[in-house]
């Protein structure tokens, strides 16, 4: 499946999700990176371990989504292939829609369109979100520079 609901989270999945996160991440900083993790798991009632192989990147991002439910966030699972909606595209860049229509226009963020509605796919609009990111970084560097070069005190 490409795609799922968000799933919200209750304050004692929280606490579970605040423990198990700790006590994962944990063991993963324990693994080396040349090797995928093997775990033992015993679903609780059954007397039998199943031991599997993780890839270490799924077990970070497990971590990842744990943490969130901890704070108590809402999680989904995207494939980088799925296509997202402008609304939907908007809110994970939290931006309105108009501006993400003029993102798309300007022909910063590649789509297609799928009648009279555009289409955005979760892999474009990530590398997008991270190269606006990247410049944001170096442009606060550049200002915090000239600050200092200015004696501004900051």
């Amino acid at each position: 499946m490409a795609r799922r609901e968000p799933v919200l989270v209750s304050e004692s999945d929280a606490t579970v999700a605040r423990s198990a996160a700790t006590r994962l991440g944990e063991l993963l900083r324990r693994v080396t990176r040349t090797k995928t993790p093997r775990m033992r798991i015993r679903p609780e009632g059954a007397g039998k371990d199943v031991q599997l192989a993780v890839p270490a990147a799924a077990l970070r991002l497990l971590v990842d989504a744990l943490n969130e439910m901890a704070r108590g966030n809402a999680v989904t699972v995207a494939a980088v292939h799925a296509e997202l909606t402008t609304q939907q595209a908007a809110d994970l860049l939290n931006v309105s829609r108009p501006y993400l229509i003029k993102r798309l226009d300007a022909g910063e963020i590649p789509f297609r369109r799928v009648g009279n509605r555009r289409k955005v796919k979760l892999g474009n609009l990530l590398a997008y979100k991270h190269r606006d990111e990247a410049r944001r970084r170096a442009t606060a560097d550049e200002l915090a520079a000239e600050a200092q070069r200015l004696k501004l005190g900051y």
